[in-house]
């Protein structure tokens, strides 16, 4: 009888997401989060930092979810607390 021979392989990656933008706040004081300064995604890069879709997104966001922040000119901050711990 000829014996098998499993070669198994594991491969661990991991990954760094930077965002930079110009003229848009990276971080604005939350009182709902922890009473501490936090940093502010869009909605756009919230979905890319959890993998959840835009759409699921917004839907956290209007069913209070997410704390978030709109500007005067109706852009929309999320939250990266919240993000991350769900509330």
């Amino acid at each position: 009888m000829r014996r098998k021979r499993r070669t198994e392989i594991t491969v661990e990656t991991e990954q760094v997401l930077i965002i930079r933008r110009t003229g848009q706040p990276a971080s604005a004081w939350r009182p709902e989060c922890a009473k501490c300064e936090a940093g502010m995604a869009t909605p756009e890069e919230a979905a890319i930092l959890t993998g959840f879709s835009l759409r699921a997104i917004c839907r956290q966001v209007e069913a209070g979810g997410l704390h978030f922040r709109e500007t005067a000119n109706g852009q929309l901050f999320i939250c990266l607390n919240s993000l991350r711990t769900g509330n």
